[in-house]
């Protein structure tokens, strides 16, 4: 199983190859997957790769954000240049980025980020097929359903150590609302740590948990057919890279589980919420006060200094004497087979080392100071012979040298080209309306009037109660299920599966999926297919892969403004939101049991944020909740400027309405009633997310 570190800076990287990491992952700075890690300059780039890979580690490049039309291009030219210096993978989650890299650098293996959603042992073999090689789990995945995943065609990576989120894994908005940063886009203001209240209590800090430790459970992952465990925290100082690798080392590659007292000096500096191996709440953070942070850090430091090697790989080095003059001919090959070889010194009759002594022996196996280690030394035809050991020794260094080139020369890869600009055929003069429901109660019939092209309802709603979707279905208006944001294990499949089974009976044919995942999960079972807005989906590119693959329209990531959607490249029927609450996060567990001690999510419920916020708390399949904002994107005084965008649809978003505010908001952007409910938002409608 292989271990893999975070790599947040060169110092972090040396921390991670020092204390034994098989690999580690890294940042440029210009476009990294998390805006609070130093990342790698643009001049530090080749060298903290030469590094790692001169020392047996591999490296993989992390591009784990959304990335928008004017930065895609930016992104092929890192990528690219990344695999000239050597990198070994790049992990990813837009799926725009993803078709450029398939045109790009067809030969670079990629890895699927854990925002996509790939849950399934289904979900697996569709990654495989699009071509991934590794997916990475959702850190929230229970371990217990991990081993149906592993021989599904790609390889596995789940977390061992970091932060646990209350959100499933790429479905959280929640800092960005807060007026933060976007978690999408690598920066996170972790305002899951603030104290929040439900239910008119105080419940502390409901949606933070204690840091995850799985280093009891090394062999439990490993059999369950883990390839990789991950430490998570790139935005971590080196320090905290040193000592988490040093325990994960010891258990993946000694089998021996770190003492006690090294786990609990590790949780004392490290953590201020505490270790778990589950998602257990954390309760409030613990003060660093009084604590020997310093000492602590300052024994970790001296493990990676650039003074020491304690990574070292086992080489040899041979002399052979040759042709009539005499020449010595030098090589050293390393055990993976990298060698180097040149023309030595002239041998001398009279030398201060003959070649057959002991000495020279001595002198070849001084390679403290260097990532290599001698264990061999063969002499041949040297009888006679001696050399100057002043010359012997600038031949030992000019070899590693060489040996260090030939160990981090990037292989042979091919380079594509950047894909060409995506059509703009689907641009419409003016957009259509759709409605988007969250229960069946707010479908007032009188809706159907208005003249919405489609409807999005819940897919368990509808099948629960379809009676209110007559009215719309006898307008003509087409009726699309949306699937639930989460799906895993067995039971919620099955469960999933007599869904879309009753769906169809009911005269459904078609589906608005939150993800690549659960949108082919539909494709499979007979649907069309609509991307929902959870998709994120963020750039032309990305919209053009929708299209390829048979999406019958997308609606476009939340995050992007106006303008940001009017230059959208629309290859596929666009929508995009223009009311609503939007999702501050989809989460793991069901926080109004938690509060109320009792499953209660069947009657909607409110979180209380510190500054007055109010956050709508709803019940999801699968025993989850929802977050909604707490206030509502507004824009139906901006008619000619959402109307210009040149979308195929304009979506209404219903959450908490009732059926008469609902027709009240309809009416207020379909027949400009002038009617505006409280709580007002312009969302990112007008700024975009940075």
């Amino acid at each position: 199983m292989e271990l893999l570190c975070p790599a947040p800076s060169p110092e972090g990287a040396r921390a991670a190859v020092q204390n034994g990491a098989d690999a580690v992952y890294l940042s440029f700075a210009a476009l990294g997957g998390c805006r609070e890690a130093p990342n790698f300059s643009d001049a530090a780039f080749e060298s903290g790769v030469a590094a790692c890979k001169s020392r047996g580690c591999k490296v993989y490049l992390s591009m784990d954000v959304l990335l928008n039309d004017a930065e895609l291009q930016k992104a092929g030219g890192l990528c690219l240049r990344a695999q000239r210096a050597g990198v070994d993978a790049i992990l990813l989650r837009d799926m725009g980025l993803f078709r450029v890299l398939r045109r790009l650098l067809p030969d670079m293996p990629l890895f699927a980020s854990a925002a996509l959603g790939f849950r399934t042992a289904e979900d697996m073999r569709m990654a495989a097929a699009l071509g991934f090689r590794r997916v990475f789990l959702p850190p929230e995945l229970d371990r217990a359903l991990i081993a149906p995943l592993s021989g599904q065609g790609v390889e596995l990576a789940y977390m061992g150590q970091g932060a646990l989120c209350a959100a499933e894994r790429g479905q959280c908005s929640l800092s960005r609302l807060n007026g933060r940063g976007s978690a999408d886009r690598g920066s996170c203001a972790n305002n899951c740590r603030e104290s929040f209240s439900l239910g008119g209590r105080w419940d502390t800090t409901p949606l933070s948990y204690k840091d995850r430790c799985l280093l009891q459970q090394v062999d439990e992952l490993e059999k369950s057919g883990v390839d990789c465990l991950y430490i998570g925290d790139i935005h971590r100082r080196a320090e905290y890279v040193a000592a988490m690798t040093q325990l994960y080392d010891k258990a993946i590659h000694e089998g021996k589980q770190s003492a006690a007292p090294d786990v609990e000096k590790a949780e004392e500096i490290f953590s201020e919420y505490g270790f778990s191996p589950d998602m257990e709440p954390a309760g409030e953070a613990e003060s660093a006060a009084g604590k020997d942070i310093e000492a602590h850090c300052s024994t970790l430091r001296r493990s990676y200094s650039e003074q020491s090697e304690v990574r070292r790989i086992d080489v040899q080095f041979a002399i052979a004497v040759r042709g009539e003059h005499r020449n010595i001919r030098i090589g050293v090959i390393d055990e993976e087979g990298h060698q180097a070889i040149i023309d030595g010194p002239l041998p001398v009759c009279f030398g201060d080392v003959p070649l057959e002594d002991e000495s020279v022996r001595e002198i070849l196996y001084k390679t403290a100071g260097t990532p290599y280690h001698c264990t061999a030394v063969r002499v041949r035809d040297g009888e006679g012979l001696s050399v100057a050991a002043v010359e012997l020794e600038t031949a030992r260094r000019e070899l590693l040298r060489l040996l260090t080139e030939e160990r981090s020369r990037p292989g042979e890869r091919t380079e594509g080209s950047f894909p060409k600009e995506p059509d703009n055929s689907a641009v419409y003069e003016e957009p259509t309306v759709s409605f988007r429901f969250r229960s069946m109660e707010q479908m007032d019939p009188k809706l159907a009037e208005l003249g919405a092209t489609l409807i999005y309802v819940p897919l368990e709603a509808a099948v629960k109660d379809p009676v209110p979707l007559s009215p719309f279905r006898n307008k003509g208006i087409t009726i699309v299920g949306v699937l639930p944001p989460v799906v895993v294990g067995e039971e919620e499949q099955r469960e999933l599966d007599t869904l879309l089974e009753k769906a169809k009976k009911l005269g459904i044919r078609e589906l608005c999926a939150p993800s690549l995942a659960l949108a082919m999960k539909g494709r499979s079972a007979g649907f069309d297919v609509r991307a929902g807005a959870e998709m994120n989906v963020f750039n032309s590119y990305a919209l053009q892969n929708l299209s390829t693959w048979g999406f019958l329209s997308a609606t476009v990531s939340d995050q992007l403004s106006l303008g940001q959607v009017r230059a959208l490249r629309k290859s596929l029927n666009c929508e995009f939101v223009i009311y609503g609450r939007e999702t501050a996060m989809v989460t793991n567990g069901c926080l109004i049991k938690a509060s109320a001690g009792r499953c209660a999510c069947g009657t909607p419920a409110q979180m209380a944020d510190t500054r007055g916020g109010v956050w709508p708390v709803i019940r999801e399949f699968g025993c989850r909740n929802v977050v909604f904002s707490s206030k509502k994107l507004f824009l139906a005084d901006k008619a000619a400027e959402f109307l210009s965008c040149g979308a195929w649809s304009v979506q209404l978003s219903f959450t908490t309405e009732s059926a008469r505010e609902c027709l009240s908001v309809a009416r207020s952007y379909l027949e400009n009633s002038g009617y505006r409910p409280n709580g007002l938002s312009r969302g990112e409608r007008y700024k975009g997310v940075k």
